[in-house]
């Protein structure tokens, strides 16, 4: 890309600057109203930080008004193992690995009433030992990758320095901070083929990521980020 030379120098605004501060653009989470039978989904959250998922009682959901069904690990049609870089998150867990994951997801007509039904959704966990630090994972062996190491040169050449200096470094580093409501909006079109509108960053991994659970060809999924 060629920059003018009338550029430099000079504050250019973002393409969507104006309507962003003005409250003018429109996030997947304000389209709803575009889609007069939508359906809301309401994840059924785990209360412990390791548990494992003995059974699940929907019926108390299912008899409250507004809720139309709950979703469960029996109603993927493809693979159930999520995840942006290595397929090992289930979609629906029966082992639960952090507090709040989600072990099903309850569709009604409002919120209001999927959020209610999420709530009526009976689980049996069984607690499990949790680890809840970085230093209590380490003394465990428990990683999410295999360790990583970056060498060049001969590292025995270390034992005859002169100067060696050693200690640790922690950085409390976080997730970004979000700007709108993380959601999404899914229907059918005509042909069958699944139209996602997404406040994803990433469309593609969100088409590979929707096709694989429903064991669909990524072509039949097409996903606009707002």
């Amino acid at each position: 890309m060629t920059i003018p030379r009338n550029w430099v120098g000079r504050g250019i605004p973002h393409e969507s600057a104006d309507a962003h501060v003005s409250g003018a653009a429109l996030y997947a989470d304000d389209l709803s109203g575009r889609f007069p039978n939508l359906l809301h989904a309401w994840p059924v959250m785990a209360p412990h930080a390791h548990a494992r998922v003995h059974s699940m009682d929907t019926s108390p959901a299912l008899q409250l008004p507004g809720v139309v069904c709950v979703l469960t690990g029996a109603d993927v049609p493809g693979d159930g193992r999520i995840g942006a870089v290595r397929e090992d998150e289930p979609l629906f867990p029966t082992e639960v690995q952090f507090h709040g994951q989600a072990v099903a997801w309850v569709l009604a007509d409002t919120a209001h009433a999927a959020r209610r039904g999420a709530e009526a959704v009976v689980v049996d966990y069984e607690p499990l030992p949790a680890i809840l630090g970085i230093r209590a994972a380490i003394d465990a062996g428990s990683y999410h990758t295999d360790e990583l190491r970056i060498a060049t040169g001969d590292p025995a050449l270390l034992d005859s320095a002169p100067v060696r200096v050693s200690g640790e470094l922690e950085i409390g580093g976080q997730e970004h901070f979000y700007l709108e409501t993380q959601s999404a909006i899914a229907w059918l079109d005509p042909s069958g083929a699944v139209s996602v509108q997404s406040s994803t960053q990433h469309p593609s991994e969100t088409q590979a990521g929707i096709a694989h659970v429903l064991g669909l060809p990524q072509h039949q999924v097409v996903v606009e980020c707002l």
